[in-house]
């Protein structure tokens, strides 16, 4: 009887060790990614009793605010849902996003609560009241930007060159986040976020800061300061239409005919280069990418932002000045750099980036650090923390910027761009149609900035396989300065 006992003990004994280590790892080692589980109970009952901070545009209009249920659980609402890749969605089933995600300790009131707040809400069983964020976004212009995009896929971004607040942010097809804040399981809203996944149309991409395309002429901005600062070029360089003969001293545009044609130009005798940029001759632009080269090239675009992630608050995609690794080596390197040169090869940006060239010529050069918060306040309206403005990059230099901006104001009033231009209005501005090896029509590009005296906006639109960027996407951007500049007096 004994010996049965002892050995009774023993495999006790035994068994318990054999649940030490396992003890260890869930109690210790993983406890911090169970307790992050969409799916635990203890996690779902504690989130949905904070009442979140509210989210409100720069003029205190309420984008996302919470509903209190009967049972004192706490539902957020957005009232904006086309501003959903801006604000995100807050799930305690389905996860955080966007600003959502990016200020989560702020919104949850863990970050800047002192300590009497947070032994009452322990102790006293009291709801944690979060912080609210004020961000940059001018409700009235990102409507305004809604409107004029109508139904076309693609995407906006509206800043201020001189601060980097951006005042609309805007990517269609977008998604509605109030399914997915809904705190009762269902098969409704479950099928809603699987939806979501598998939709060919991609609504859960960020095309503003995330999609990526080829940008068409608007790049001739940046291969334009580079043949400006490095001396390659000036205004007042003339060209006639049919470039120059393919003699030995004009080796350059002799390959820049090889490779593309002036067809989107007026067949006028002669322009200068401030009729190339605004005309958007791609002869031109062949050429001046062959004389800058692929290195000083590559450079440029790099001080412009590419092949750089922009650091905003919510997640940004970096644009690329080619994928292949030999690109601007290989066989086809006199093709790769003059097609680069005009906007096409294979550069892929992102409206994010692009808004930050056009900001570069509004600004004498430098781009700003964009940035969607202003302001962090507590529950009671004290600022906690206020955003300083800072410049992200010096893209060239104040001269060079002075010339830049002299030839997007020149695109903006008797180039392909003056159709962005509203009544009264003198701006500066730079179409592109950009083709992208599917089928349909090439993307509509649009970049700009307004008024050219004193730029307060930066404006960049992309409208997917819509066709001409002179009929497509200079009346959206018409439209857009129009409505953003009187929102803003």
């Amino acid at each position: 009887m004994t010996s049965t006992i002892q050995r009774l003990a023993n495999l006790v004994m035994l068994a318990l060790a054999a649940m030490v280590p396992a003890l260890l790892y869930y109690q210790v080692i993983a406890a911090g990614e169970l307790t992050a589980r969409p799916d635990n109970p203890r996690r779902l009952a504690q989130e949905s009793r904070i009442q979140r901070g509210k989210i409100y545009d720069r003029q205190g209009r309420v984008l996302v605010e919470n509903r209190l249920l009967p049972d004192g659980r706490s539902q957020r609402v957005y009232r904006y849902p086309a501003l959903a890749h801006v604000t995100g969605f807050f799930s305690p089933r389905f996860g955080v996003s966007g600003l959502e995600a990016a200020y989560n300790d702020e919104l949850r009131g863990l970050s800047g609560r002192d300590a009497r707040s947070a032994l009452e809400a322990q102790f006293l069983k009291r709801p944690t009241v979060g912080n609210d964020l004020v961000t940059t976004i001018d409700l009235e212009v990102q409507q305004a930007v809604e409107k004029a995009m109508g139904d076309a896929r693609g995407a906006a971004v509206v800043l201020d060159p001189r601060t980097g607040e951006v005042l609309a942010l805007y990517s269609r097809p977008y998604y509605d986040p109030n399914p997915l804040a809904t705190l009762e399981p269902g098969s409704a809203t479950d099928a809603y976020w699987s939806e979501l996944g598998v939709d060919p149309d991609r609504p859960l991409l960020d095309r503003a800061t995330q999609g990526l395309y080829p940008p068409g002429s608007t790049f001739k901005t940046i291969t334009l300061a580079a043949a400006l600062e490095k001396g390659i070029a000036s205004l007042d360089n003339r060209y006639s239409f049919t470039l120059r003969p393919p003699d030995a001293d004009h080796q350059y545009a002799w390959h820049a005919n090889q490779f593309t044609s002036c067809e989107n130009h007026p067949q006028t005798g002669s322009f200068d280069l401030e009729g190339a940029y605004g005309l958007s001759c791609n002869v031109v632009f062949s050429e001046l990418g062959l004389k800058v080269g692929a290195p000083a090239l590559q450079d440029y675009a790099r001080r412009f932002g590419f092949e750089e992630k922009p650091p905003l608050e919510i997640p940004t995609e970096a644009s690329r000045i080619a994928t292949t690794r030999d690109y601007f080596t290989g066989d086809e390197r006199f093709y790769a750099l003059a097609s680069t040169g005009f906007g096409q090869g294979e550069l892929m940006v992102t409206p994010l980036e692009m808004a930050l060239v056009a900001a570069a010529g509004a600004s004498g050069g430098s781009i700003p650090r964009p940035h969607l918060v202003a302001q962090v306040r507590d529950p009671e309206g004290r600022t906690l923390w206020q955003y300083q403005p800072s410049t992200w990059k010096r893209a060239m230099e104040p001269g060079t910027a002075a010339q830049v901006k002299e030839a997007m104001v020149w695109g903006g009033d008797e180039g392909w761009a003056k159709g962005a231009r509203p009544p009264g209005v003198i701006i500066g501005g730079k179409t592109g149609t950009a083709e992208h090896g599917q089928e349909g029509k090439p993307h509509s590009w649009f970049i700009g900035f307004a008024p050219a005296e004193e730029p307060r906006l930066a404006l960049a639109l992309v409208k997917e396989m819509a066709g001409s960027s002179t009929t497509e996407a200079a009346p959206v951007a018409k439209a857009i300065f129009q409505a953003a500049l009187a929102a803003r007096k």
